[in-house]
């Protein structure tokens, strides 16, 4: 019975342990980092969530038709110091049109890394670290969303 004991204890420690692995995953192998993209469309809904957060947003092409993009951004206490009203611009501009720069999914679905977002009310806030950036800079990208 203790050898069980033992067993199960060990094998519980040893999922718990890679838990951390499963919820996290690298930028690099998942967005490219030396595409930004501007994006404009309307934001539909919000995930303020660890160990990133998810915002949706209506995308428009050229030829009329409506795409749902899924944009992650750094974690909910990355975003707060920032600005500690992050998560109320976002619920106050659901439903309204932003404009945003994001690195694209490397496999070709609809998301993306968010860089930097313009707001419907022209607040202009980063959403992630530095890598985001690829091969811009700041007054590049700002162009791009302005």
């Amino acid at each position: 019975m203790r050898q069980l004991f033992g067993a199960l204890l060990a094998l519980l420690c040893l999922s718990f342990a890679a838990l951390p692995v499963l919820a996290h995953h690298s930028f690099e192998a998942e967005f490219d980092g030396d595409r930004l993209l501007t994006f404009t469309g309307v934001m539909t809904k919000l995930e303020w969530q660890n160990p990133h957060g998810w915002f949706y947003v209506d995308v428009k092409d050229d030829k009329g038709t409506v795409t749902n993009w899924a944009f992650e951004i750094a974690a909910p206490n990355v975003l707060v110091h920032f600005d500690e009203n992050m998560r109320q611009y976002f619920v106050a501009n659901q439903g309204k049109a932003i404009t945003l720069t994001a690195s694209p999914a490397k496999n070709g679905s609809n998301k993306a890394a968010a860089d930097m977002v313009k707001f419907f009310d022209g607040r202009i806030m980063a959403m992630g670290s530095k890598r985001y950036h690829g091969d811009l800079d700041s007054e590049q990208i700002l162009k791009n969303i302005k």
